[in-house]
This record gives structure tokens, sequence and C-alpha cells, in this order.
């Protein structure tokens, strides 16, 4: 018998909600499957994850049945469930327990009960396997983001489950970070027969690993197939369509006729070496470059700050952000780009240095003048919730920020952002991505002349991030700055003016978006990969079309 988990007429609604978030999910799941769960930011995809896990099991209505090796997964053992089925969250500093490495793989063990020499032996064999044998001894808070989410997927590992449950993974990982995530569970699927499902909204590396896609939509699967296929009937809605790997869209674009539809960037090289495929510009490369305006808004001058007075995080950095304009922060895990935007918005006072906002220096202006002025997304919104539904923490921060007219510019950032479904709903029930969505709103309530963002764009769907970044241009347009670190490389391609690279404690690389990505290698979008030999200017796919002299 192939089949691992059966769920059989699955409806769940939370407390206090009239409308289920799943209701009649069917889905047989076999030994060896790799499966991406697709669908819109609060779809219900971390609902059915949890769903697989006995201890994760939201309280609530529940109807219907989960069975794991024809088991029912409430009558599960903790030893059952726990050897069976393993979890990795979004949030990878969420997941740790213990205060070293080596001390969070070792406490699942003890947990069941392992001795000790089989501990050892465990740890051994499983760290070298993964690279993380010079990290053991490592205090989990000195972890980069992609350590820390190895680490997590270890301490599930080494039990030797034989379903992994992971929640966009990869959601809060730079580019290069999410592809050696992704390289280890293709790894792990391969070589150790692991069976995977996974949520994901950057479907690209995903769906190339994947031999089956699932799409929720309407509180229930509406395919359940191919990646391939999956991704052809994305192309027949407006909405999904944004969900559509950029490689993917460009073929898709062209009308061509292949067996295989590419995902990723080496299935579309292949492609275009064997069919011999010719692309062009289009119009949207004729685009003038941006004219910097001419007055400085925020200025880093000499910054330098350290957590353990040894090492710089920022290491005498210099910045100037001039008014109107969109800068793009980008660099790896751990290159200290959080503790940058802390340090320019006053939340942190340097060791060294002063950062100017208005010309003046930043952390001595007044809390309640400078929020007013100067609004801030942090990576963590949650860390700003205090109260029990989203209409009154938006309440809270008008009061906060003295509003002229409170209740109108609530009523209109709800509107903006769509917010009606979930204002009478707990901040911290609500999914990551419509948790990210109150966090902005919390910070475009004041009308801000200066707006940091950390990661605006974890958690959201395609649809909703590009929902996001038409509303930030506007926000924009109408004379706010725009300062964010960001991993999404799409994203900021299509939205930002500026990017500037952090490395090393500094600000590097400071260009114009298009020179940004078409002069980088690794850094770069994955149009810009596909057809740089072709197209070396090009950065999204709108920036290229099929050239009717092409063969094939």
């Amino acid at each position: 018998m192939d089949q691992l988990i059966q769920i059989q007429d699955l409806t769940f609604t939370y407390p206090a909600q009239q409308q289920p978030v799943l209701k009649d999910i069917n889905l047989t799941v076999n030994h060896g499957d790799f499966i991406v769960i697709a669908g819109d930011t609060g779809s219900g995809k971390t609902t059915l994850l949890n769903h697989l896990k006995k201890e994760l099991i939201p309280a609530g209505e529940t109807t219907g049945d989960v069975l794991i090796n024809g088991k029912p997964i409430k009558t599960l053992s903790q030893l059952d469930s726990a050897q069976t089925v393993g979890y990795v969250a979004q949030n990878p500093q969420t997941q740790p327990i213990m205060s070293t490495v080596i001390e969070e793989l070792a406490f699942p063990l003890e947990n069941v009960g392992c001795p000790s020499n089989e501990i050892e032996r465990r740890i051994a064999e499983l760290s070298n396997y993964l690279g993380l044998d010079q990290l053991l001894d490592r205090q989990i808070s000195e972890l980069s983001g992609g350590q820390l989410q190895l680490a997590n997927l270890a301490s599930v590992l080494i039990l030797r489950p034989k379903i992994i449950l992971l929640d966009e993974p990869t959601s809060q990982l730079d580019p290069l970070t999410t592809q050696h995530f992704f390289e280890v569970l293709r790894r792990v699927h391969e070589e150790l027969g692991i069976t995977i499902i996974l949520s994901e909204h950057h479907l690209s590396i995903a769906l190339s690993l994947a031999n089956r896609m699932l799409l929720i939509q309407h509180q229930t699967i509406t395919f359940d197939g191919p990646p391939t296929e999956g991704i052809k009937l994305m192309g027949n809605d407006e909405r999904l369509g944004y969900f559509i790997p950029p490689v993917s869209q460009v073929f898709l674009a062209g009308k061509r006729h292949l067996d295989d539809l590419p995902i990723s960037v080496a299935a579309g090289q292949r492609a275009i070496r064997k069919d011999r495929i010719h692309f062009k510009p289009t119009t949207a490369l004729t685009q003038s470059p941006i004219q910097r305006p001419a007055n400085v808004i925020l200025k880093a001058k000499n910054i330098q700050f350290s957590f353990d007075r040894q090492k710089n995080v920022v290491d005498h950095l210099d910045l100037n952000v001039h008014q109107g304009d969109w800068l793009a922060i980008i660099g790896k895990n751990g290159a200290g780009k959080s503790t940058l935007l802390n340090l320019l918005t006053g939340l942190r006072t340097p060791q060294h240095g002063k950062v100017y906002f208005n010309q003046k220096v930043v952390w001595k202006i007044p809390t309640p003048q400078r929020i007013k002025s100067l609004s801030f997304l942090s990576q963590t919104p949650t860390l700003q919730f205090r109260s029990g539904s989203v209409y009154e923490q938006l309440t809270i921060q008008a009061r906060e920020l003295a509003l002229d007219h409170p209740q109108s510019r609530i009523n209109a950032i709800v509107d903006q952002l769509k917010l009606q479904s979930i204002l009478k709903h707990n901040p911290f029930d609500i999914s990551g991505g419509q948790q990210q969505l109150l966090g902005l709103a919390i910070a475009l309530l004041a009308k801000p002349t200066l707006l940091i963002l950390d990661e605006p764009t974890k958690g959201l769907d395609p649809f909703t991030k590009n929902f996001v970044g038409n509303i930030l241009k506007q926000v924009q347009q109408a004379g706010t700055t725009i300062i964010m670190a960001s991993h999404d490389m799409g994203f900021c391609a299509t939205f930002a003016d500026h990017c500037a690279f952090m490395f090393d404690g500094h600000i590097n690389t400071y260009l114009p978006t298009r020179n940004f990505f078409t002069h980088n290698f690794f850094f770069t979008t994955s149009i810009n990969r596909l057809v740089r030999n072709q197209v070396p200017e090009a950065m999204l796919a709108r920036d290229i079309e099929l050239n009717n002299a092409s063969n094939g």
C-alpha cells in the first residue's frame, strides 16, 4: 500500500468565525511525494499543514478525518507522531528551544528516550550530512537566518521522520541561502526517500523539485496534479497569473508549444538551446533613467554598531538617501540590514557616528514628533500588536499619532489595503501575510515623510505582493521616501528606484535598479539569468519578447 496520508472530507472553522477556512478537503499523499501547496495569502495553506501534525491541530470546529498510515492522526502517540511527522515553521526564530545547535539536535532524541551513545552517533552523522558539523557548539542566537533554518530542519531530521511539513521555509532567507536550502531538501527527498509537503509563495525553485502541486482556492483544493499543468491553469486566471514563475511566464507569453514547460532557469536555457529560441527587448527597456532629487532627507555619517563591542555589524557606514527615492538594500542573511534599519529609525543608537533625518539627529527627535513623519515596518510586525482585534490595533495607533480625523484615516487605510474581512479578528490569529498587511497599515496611518520597511513582502502571495508594491508606489509618488531591506529580487527589480548591496557592515554598489541587477551575477533576477546572453539589460519578464525570426 503506497498511501501515506489520507484526508477525507476535512472541514475546519476557527473559533468565533462563521465561515470555514477549509472545506471538503480530500487528499491522498503517497510515500515519496514532493508536494508544493500554492494559494493566496490566508487561503488556508498553513491550516491544512497544521492538520497533518497532531500537536499543531488548531482549536476550532473540525469535521472529517485525517489518517496517517491508516490510523486517525489524533490516536497517534506522542512518540509515533514525533517519529512520523516533522515540521519546519516559516519563522526560523520560533522553533529552537535550546541555546546551542548541539543541544537543539539532542533535545528531540532525549525526549523519545534515545540512549546517549545513539544520540551522539546520530548527531555526528546528521551534522556531517547537512554540513552543520562546524556549527554544533555555536549559540542559536549567533546563527544567520539560513544557518538557523538548516538547524531547524536538522532537529526534525534527527528523528528520521517519514514526512516533513514545511510552511514557507524560505520566506526570510536571501536568494543564495534559499537555493542552498532547497538543494538540501532535494537531497533529503531523493537520497532519503522522505515525503515532503511544503507551502510556498516563491514557486520557481519549489515547483522544479515537486512531482505534485496543490492549489487551494475558496477553502478547498481546486487543482492536484503535475506542476507544469498547474502553471498552465494559473495562466487562465488574472490573479493566479502572478503566481507563475517568471521563466514559465516568458514561454507562456511566447505561445511556445513545448513538451515540458520550463520552470527553472536551467530548464529554460535548455529549451532555448534546443529550439533555437531568440528573444529581443521590449519597449519597457527604453524608459528614461531616474533623476535623483537634489535634497537629502536622511543621512548616515560614519555610523558604527556592535552587539558585543568586538565585531561591528555596521562598520563606519555612510549613506545619503534623497527625498522621493525608493531605495532597496539587499544582502545575505546576517549582513546587518535589519540592524541598519533600526539605526536609521532611531530605535538603536550607534556607538559612533550620527543619523540625520531632515537635518536633525534622528534619536534626539521627540518620539511623538518622530512617529508622525517616520514610520517603520518591522520584519516581525507582531511585535507591534497589543490589542484583541485588527480594528482596535488601528485605533490605538491612530490615538498615539494624535490624528486630526482618526476615524476617516482608519477607514481610508482599511479600504486601501482591503482589510475589511479581518477587522474583528485577533491580530495574532490571522495569517502571516495578513499580519504583514496590518503592520503596513499601521505604518501608513501617519502618511509619513519617510517609510522604512524590513522585508515588506514576507508572507505575501505573488498577487498581494504586486498589490502592495503598487500601493507603495502611489505612496512614494505622493511624496514619501521609502527605504527597505528585502530578499525579494523580483519585488526590488519591479518597484525600487535604486538598489544597494550591504556587505561587511558597509553599503556597496549603490546603483539605479536596472544597472544593479544587470551587473550582478548571483543577486539578480531569474529573467536576467535566463537571457543575459541575448538581452543583457533584461531583468523582468515584461522586458523581453519572442523574436519572430526564432527557429523551432
